[in-house]
């Protein structure tokens, strides 16, 4: 596993400081993956949207983002002996891309905590596990809760494409992101978070 530096306690522990040392709920993990990204969001002094998310990760030490063609997943995290490579599909669109540097972030912030914090339940595996989890920290990240109830009962900004194009994310995920929040009715009985 790689060792931190004092540079990334800055940040990195920081966020991965909001982590019980013992496995969590379901319900306990997406708090906290909510906490962890807007405690991210105020440490990169981020104050709205669109979150500069190439821009954060390229503030953070020992994180380089590279977009790479034929790409067989949309991203992709890979530890290089001394700092960790997020990779890209550069042939996605930019709202996936920007979506998946997220996702990938999460699989950075996790590395160290996954095996017991993510740990397999009853229903679900662990690597599935962690997967959604990154999925709702991107989310999370992308679309702070805080700032959406802002734009959809402040600002009336309440139309999927509005929405997404304030964010910055595609309209796919803007519409999950806003049935996460209870602010639309879920279209999909099968999708959990």
């Amino acid at each position: 596993m790689p060792e931190e530096t004092i540079t990334d306690r800055s940040v990195l522990a920081q966020v991965r400081d909001l982590v019980p040392p013992r496995p969590l709920t379901p319900t306990e993990s997406r708090q906290v993956l909510e906490r962890q990204a807007t405690r991210l969001l105020k440490l990169m002094t981020v104050a709205g949207p669109p979150v500069p998310i190439e821009q954060i990760l390229t503030e953070l030490p020992r994180v380089e983002i590279r977009r790479s063609p034929g790409l067989r997943t949309s991203g992709r995290t890979e530890w290089a002996g001394n700092r960790w490579i997020i990779l890209v599909a550069e042939d996605e669109a930019h709202v996936r891309q920007r979506y998946y540097m997220g996702h990938e972030l999460a699989h950075v912030i996790y590395h160290p905590l996954a095996d017991l914090s993510l740990a397999a339940t009853d229903t679900i595996d662990a690597v599935t596990r962690l997967e959604k989890s990154c999925e709702y920290f991107a989310a999370c990240l992308l679309v702070p809760r805080l700032w959406i109830k802002q734009a959809y009962f402040e600002d009336r900004i309440q139309d999927v494409p509005s929405l997404a194009r304030l964010f910055g994310v595609s309209w796919i995920a803007m519409r999950v992101r806003l049935e996460q929040l209870g602010l639309i009715p879920t279209s999909d009985p099968r999708r959990s978070t």
